[in-house]
């Protein structure tokens, strides 16, 4: 009897100390992001840049150590942090909620995002996170009712009707995608769908060598035709000028519709909020403001805009890199800020999905190839 009292202690005492720890430590494994792993744990990537500030903004690297806010620890503080908002939305302020960007909140509370930009200007557009306190000078009105989200239904469809593949679908391109599994490998792929590994690589640029489990492959090009870029080549050599106001206005226009999907996963081939490749990031992007780019990295570097020095650089800009070891284009972003020598640009990366990255981070700073200006005067 006294042995099971002696043991109930020992397990009440254990249980006790890991309630009472305020974090958690992570390992981050093949395939994880910020996001995943904040909805694997009910917390907002904003409680995890908090306790870990150096992963805001660069690569999510295999195997390093993240600490995680222990929600039960914070139930109290968060009862605070609920009371703290209702105040601030009384004193004319907004919290930022997940998916809001400054540009929805400007339309929301029908200011401009000129003068919004002037009230915070400690915010930066493309920056800003879940739980960020926004000030709104206008008298607060009712909110907008807002309309549900269209839902695009996929239908899922199979090459072979008699062999049922799970891992294979129909994109809203028509493309037929293959979602990688353990051990499978490009020269696998090929076997499986009879397709060439020459004719894989160019159905998707941005493909990698060693495929991560759930990396999106299309195996099979569909029928809808993109509308081809009209978009003229024009040599570096001539004189570069200063993006018109109107043009300057588009470029923060594009990066705050870019920044909306921060967090959204990697999907090869993919142009919607379901996920992104890198090109279809840009694609999406720039269909906002009516103009169609080519669908690859690669045709985006020789048919979209022309090439510009790197000194030249400025908002909305397109920025090339090569990360497939053959010295070829590959990968593409959209430029956020400059400072200085370093660049800032959006992008989806195969291994954290949409984020911002610098060229002064050490893997882009060695692939970096060109950039172009796509917004004329």
């Amino acid at each position: 009897m006294r042995l099971i009292q002696i043991v109930t202690f020992f397990l009440f005492f254990c249980s006790s100390i890991v309630f009472s720890q305020k974090t958690i430590k992570h390992t981050v494994v093949e395939g994880e992001s910020i996001y995943s792993i904040a909805k694997k744990y009910k917390v907002s990537e904003s409680d995890i840049y908090e306790l870990n500030p150096k992963s805001k903004g660069a690569l999510l690297q295999l195997k390093t150590v993240l600490l995680i806010p222990n929600k039960k620890s914070k139930s109290k503080s968060k009862d605070k942090r609920e009371v703290n908002s209702s105040k601030n939305l009384s004193s004319e302020t907004h919290i930022v909620e997940s998916g809001e960007s400054l540009y929805k909140i400007a339309k929301k509370y029908d200011i401009s995002l000129e003068k919004l930009k002037e009230l915070n200007p400690d915010i930066k557009p493309e920056a800003i996170q879940i739980g960020d306190k926004i000030v709104i000078s206008a008298k607060k009105e009712s909110p907008k009712e807002k309309k549900p989200k269209e839902t695009k239904i996929v239908v899922a469809e199979v090459l072979n009707p008699t062999n049922m593949d799970a891992n294979l679908c129909t994109d809203e391109l028509g493309n037929k995608v293959h979602t990688v599994t353990k051990g499978e490998t490009l020269y696998k792929l090929s076997k499986k769908y009879k397709v060439s590994v020459k004719d894989l690589e160019e159905m998707n640029p941005e493909i990698v060598a060693n495929l991560p489990i759930g990396y999106e492959v299309i195996v099979k090009k569909g029928n809808v035709e993109l509308e081809k870029n009209q978009n003229i080549v024009v040599e570096a050599s001539k004189e570069i000028e200063e993006l018109s106001p109107e043009n300057m206005s588009k470029a923060e226009f594009l990066i705050a519709k870019a920044s909306q999907y921060i967090g959204t996963r990697y999907r090869g081939g993919g142009t919607t909020s379901a996920g992104f490749d890198c090109s279809g990031l840009m694609f999406s992007t720039f269909k906002n403001i009516d103009m169609t780019l080519p669908r690859s990295s690669s045709s985006m570097a020789v048919g979209a805009g022309f090439k510009i020095d790197r000194s030249q650089a400025q908002k909305g800009d397109l920025i090339f890199f090569t990360t497939n070891g053959r010295g070829s284009i590959n990968h593409v972003g959209m430029i956020t800020e400059i400072n200085g020598d370093e660049i800032k640009f959006i992008h989806s990366s195969v291994q954290a999905g949409v984020i911002i990255s610098s060229t002064e981070e050490p893997y882009y700073k060695r692939r970096f190839v060109q950039i172009n200006r796509v917004l004329e005067n």
